[in-house]
C-alpha cells in the first residue's frame, strides 16, 4: 500500500540534492541513510559546522520514515514493566527520558526552523477491550508510577467502542514526518551539507585514521562514517548477524 506521506510528490520540489554520486571526494562526515535518524544527525553536525554528505541509495525518506504512523511517542505497547523487570528502573527511567526528550527535540527544531509539517500534541494510549488483559495494563501502569511518569489509568478514551482499561500518556505527538524531513533537507544544505540520492554504499573501510565508503563505484573520503540504514550492511567487530 502506497503512504500517505509519500503521496504528494511536490514535497521535495526546489531542493537541491545532488542525484547519483558520480565522482571521488573528502567530507568531514558521511551518513550512510536519509531516514529521520540519518538526516537528524546531518542537521545537528551541520550546525555544529561539520562539512556533511549524506547517502540515500533511492529516495529521500522512501522507506521506514516514509512509512511510519507518524506518531511521536514515548508509549510503544506494555513495555516499561519488562524494561523494569529486565534491567532495572534506572535503564528503563533513561529509556523513558530519551524518548520524551526526543519529541522536545523535534518540537525544537521546529520552532526553531519554522518547519510547517503539521506538529500536533496529542494523548497516546495503550489499551484492551479484553478482561484477561487488565493486569497487564495495570502492572504497565504501575512500572511507569514507579518511574515518576505523569500518566494516567483511564476507562474512556474517545474511540467509538468500549474498552476495558488503558494508560494514557500526555503530551505526545503526531506529525507530517515527510513534510518534516524535506524541511531538515533545507536546513543541511543550507549549512553547505550535500546530500545523495541514488547512490548505494557498498563497502565501508578504515585506512589510515581515516574512512572510505565506496558508492557507485567512486570513494567518499571522511574523518567519521555514521550508518543509518534499517539494518547496518557492515559486519563491523562485535556485530552479528543471525
Amino acid at each position: 500500500m502506497d503512504s500517505l506521506w509519500l503521496y504528494d510528490n511536490k514535497t521535495f520540489q526546489n531542493i537541491d540534492f545532488k542525484d547519483n554520486l558520480d565522482e571521488d571526494f573528502s567530507t568531514d562526515i558521511c551518513i550512510i541513510g536519509a531516514g529521520i535518524f540519518g538526516l537528524t544527525c546531518a542537521y545537528y553536525l551541520s550546525n555544529l559546522g561539520y562539512k556533511v554528505t549524506v547517502l540515500e541509495k533511492s529516495d529521500i525518506a522512501s522507506k521506514v520514515t516514509g512509512h511510519t504512523t507518524g506518531k511521536i511517542t514515548s508509549q510503544h505497547g506494555l513495555f516499561y514493566e519488562y524494561l523494569t523487570n529486565s534491567y532495572g528502573q534506572k535503564f528503563a527511567k533513561d529509556y523513558l527520558d530519551a524518548n520524551e526528550d526526543a519529541i522536545q527535540n523535534i518540537k525544537n527544531i521546529i520552532d526553531k526552523e519554522n518547519i510547517n509539517c503539521d506538529f500536533k500534541y496529542q494523548n497516546s494510549y495503550v489499551y484492551t477491550t479484553k478482561n484477561s488483559e487488565l493486569n497487564s495494563i495495570k502492572k504497565e501502569y504501575n512500572a511507569l508510577s514507579s518511574l515518576c511518569y505523569n500518566c494516567e489509568l483511564v476507562t474512556k478514551t474517545g474511540l467509538p467502542f468500549d474498552i476495558v482499561a488503558a494508560i494514557c500518556f500526555k503530551n505526545q505527538a503526531e506529525f507530517h514526518p515527510v513534510k518534516y524531513l524535506s524541511n531538515l533537507c533545507r536546513c543541511i544544505i543550507k549549512r553547505k551539507g550535500e546530500i545523495y540520492t541514488n547512490t548505494t554504499a557498498v563497502d565501508v573501510k578504515m585506512e589510515d585514521s581515516n574512512y572510505t565508503t565506496y558508492a557507485n563505484m567512486h570513494k567518499i573520503k571522511s574523518k567519521f562514517v555514521i550508518i543509518a540504514t534499517h539494518y547496518p550492511f557492515i559486519n563491523f567487530p562485535r556485530i552479528l548477524f543471525y
